[in-house]
C-alpha cells in the first residue's frame, strides 16, 4: 500500500503538492485507505497538508482516526496532536491523552518522547517525575533502534 501511495505522489517532475491527484489515482488511494490503516493514515496526512488534494482538516481527521482505530501507532500519535490542537475536530485533551498513551503502548518512539516531556514538566495531567521521564526517554531511544532495523 505504501508503495502505491508514494507512486501516486511522485508521478511527474513537479513537487507532489503542486499537482492534484487525478481522479483515478485519488480513487485508488481512497480504496486502499478503506482496507489498510497505514494507507488511511498516509492519505489523511496528504489531506491534512494539502498534498495532491485539497487541504481538508475534518476529512484528514476522519482518515487519521480510521487508521488509529485500526491500531496504527503513527496515526494514534498524530490523532493525539490533532485532538490537543482542535485540528479538524473539537479540542479534547482527555481523548488526546488516551490516543497518546495507546501509541506509547505500541512503543511508538515519538509518543514515548511526548509523554516523557509531559512527565518532565508535570503537564497534561501527568505528575512531575524527572526519573520516570528519563526512563521514558530511554524507552523511546530503544524503540527507535527497532525502527532503524525495520522491526
Amino acid at each position: 500500500m505504501r508503495r502505491l501511495l508514494l507512486a501516486a505522489l511522485l508521478c511527474g517532475s513537479a513537487p507532489a503538492h503542486a499537482q492534484p491527484l487525478d481522479p483515478a489515482g485519488l480513487a485508488r488511494l481512497q480504496g486502499a485507505a478503506a482496507q489498510d490503516p497505514e494507507a488511511a493514515y498516509d492519505l489523511g496526512r496528504m489531506v491534512r497538508n494539502g498534498i495532491g488534494t485539497a487541504r481538508e482538516p475534518r476529512r484528514a481527521f476522519a482518515l487519521i482516526e480510521s487508521g488509529a482505530r485500526r491500531g496504527h501507532a503513527p496515526a494514534m500519535f498524530t490523532l493525539s496532536a490533532m485532538l490537543a490542537a482542535g485540528e479538524g475536530c473539537a479540542a479534547d485533551m482527555a481523548a488526546s491523552r488516551r490516543w497518546l498513551e495507546a501509541a506509547a503502548e505500541l512503543e511508538h518512539p515519538e509518543a514515548l518522547q511526548q509523554i516523557a516531556m509531559y512527565v518532565q514538566e508535570g503537564a497534561m495531567g501527568y505528575a512531575r517525575d524527572p526519573q520516570r521521564a528519563a526512563q521514558l526517554l530511554r524507552e523511546a531511544a530503544h524503540a527507535m533502534t527497532h525502527r532503524a532495523h525495520g522491526r
